[in-house]
């Protein structure tokens, strides 16, 4: 017993990029769609970071730690415009690092120190 098949096409067969589907004709008159009261104000983004050749920083935190920090960073997300989760590591940071600055430096940015001149990880016992 033999069943025939029949092959079935896309909706968007035949079109092409640069051709556009049909649009359907206009129904009645919709009804109208009343505008927001107050125009929503966007978020304010945090200065980009990194873009001075940047390089990836890593630190060890427990699981309970990891967890309050990623529970921090949903919290204050939208509060603070956050979009990764980096963008409020690299601003909390800052703002301990120029506290530091005023309390050992006098106010004053501190001498960077080049990559390899603090010790990684675990020390070696």
């Amino acid at each position: 017993m033999s069943t025939e098949r029949k092959r079935r096409t896309s909706s968007l067969a035949g079109l092409t990029p640069v051709t556009a589907p049909p649009t359907p004709e206009p129904a009645a008159e919709a009804p109208a769609v009343q505008a927001p009261a107050a125009p929503v104000a966007p978020r304010p983004r945090p200065k980009a970071q990194g873009s001075k050749g940047s390089r990836k920083m890593n630190y060890y935190a427990d699981e309970d730690q990891q967890g309050r920090i990623r529970a921090a960073y949903y919290a204050g997300r939208d509060t603070y415009g956050w979009q990764t989760l980096t963008d409020m590591q690299n601003q909390i940071i800052m703002q301990h690092v120029e506290q530091l600055e005023r309390e050992f430096n006098g106010g004053a940015p501190f001498e960077p120190v080049h990559p390899g001149s603090i010790s990684r990880g675990r020390p070696l016992e």
